[in-house]
């Protein structure tokens, strides 16, 4: 019961992180499979997909954990089906906005192949995690602490902050596909 994370950690200011996610996780792959039917592609002749399809997800577990033990973090949201919009909304109380800045998001190829599929920016946010598998919200103090638990390739970087705006969540500029 003392590990539960409350939404009143979480403060005007705390920085928001984005983890790298390990690719697609478990979401989207209705959309992925009407594409690869619809393009007629195989994807047992096609490394780049059979390799980025088949990749196991990341699962964070035992950082988040060792966070928690350490209070090194004031909210965390897994970015599963919904994106980064509905999954972070939960988390923030009233009052309170997370406001994320889309061009700092770092994707994976497969998210640049995808979009490349014609599938519109606001269905690629709502659909997949588009290279953030997790988010955490901590006090701007503890970045560097928060990311000596993290292996280079899962190294969190920011990507917003939590202002004052009754709107839970604001996506602000777009993410580069390249």
């Amino acid at each position: 019961k003392k590990n539960i994370l409350y939404k009143n950690k979480i403060k005007k200011n705390n920085i928001i992180l984005a983890i790298p996610s390990s690719g697609l996780h478990s979401n989207g792959f209705s959309l992925v499979r009407a594409i690869l039917k619809d393009k007629k592609i195989d994807i047992s002749k096609n490394k780049f997909l059979k390799k980025n399809l088949l990749e196991p997800t990341k699962i964070y577990v035992d950082e988040i954990i060792n966070l928690i033990g350490k209070d090194l973090i004031n909210g965390c949201a897994n970015i599963t089906g919904g994106g980064l919009k509905e999954n972070i909304k939960r988390i923030i109380p009233d009052g309170m906005c997370a406001r994320i800045n889309l061009e700092k998001i770092k994707t994976k190829k497969i998210f640049s192949w995808l979009k490349k599929q014609n599938i519109s920016d606001q269905q690629m946010l709502k659909t997949f995690n588009c290279g953030v598998g997790f988010c955490l919200i901590v006090n701007r103090n503890n970045i560097e602490k928060v990311n000596k638990f993290f292996s280079s390739k899962y190294k969190p970087y920011e990507i917003g902050s939590i202002i004052i705006e009754n709107r839970k969540v604001i996506l602000d500029g777009k993410i580069d596909w390249k």
